[in-house]
């Protein structure tokens, strides 16, 4: 199972490096990173809510992530229901920018940047500059529609098409 996640790990990051994926988001708009981010305050569960659809990061019902970024090295564990786990090294940086790492890839690979947290640290926006990956996360599955609407408006800020956005499957 461990060489499978593993395998399945690599090639995520050789996708996110990928230069010819389609992207959701106008990239001459800038792409903002909160203030409100820090380690301790991202770790833990999320439920994905709503997402881009994507080859490049596991599509499935019920994904969870598990942020474990005061871990050496810091974890980023993405659960897919009964499809699999999937465990990425991440570096983290203090401005909310978590960088995907692999040691086989002979090039960087994605920058995942938290866009917004709300003040208790409860929904999250994910994109990345590129814009072909984006979420919304909450840390349960009930997210209040003020929260929903805020993430939505915050990835229309930073450039995101939010009518392609897609609700997940709980």
């Amino acid at each position: 199972m461990k060489r499978l996640a593993r395998g399945l790990a690599l090639f995520l990051l050789a996708a996110c490096a990928s230069e010819s994926v389609p992207g959701f988001r106008d990239t001459s708009v800038p792409i903002t990173a909160t203030t409100r981010f820090s380690p301790q305050s991202f770790s833990g569960r999320w439920q994905v809510i709503a997402a881009y659809p994507s080859a490049l990061f596991p599509s499935c019902a019920g994904q969870q992530w598990f942020a474990d970024l005061d871990a050496e090295p810091a974890q980023l564990t993405v659960r897919c229901g009964s499809s699999g786990v999937y465990e990425v090294p991440v570096a983290v940086d203090a401005r909310g920018v978590l960088q995907l790492e692999s040691a086989e890839l002979n090039r960087p690979a994605r920058a995942f940047w938290v866009m917004w947290m709300d003040e208790e640290a409860r929904t999250a926006v994910v994109g990345t500059p590129g814009g072909e990956l984006g979420w919304i996360l909450n840390r349960d599955r009930a997210l209040r529609p003020d929260r929903l609407e805020a993430a939505r408006e915050i990835m229309a800020f930073n450039g995101y098409d939010v009518t392609r956005l897609q609700r997940a499957e709980p």
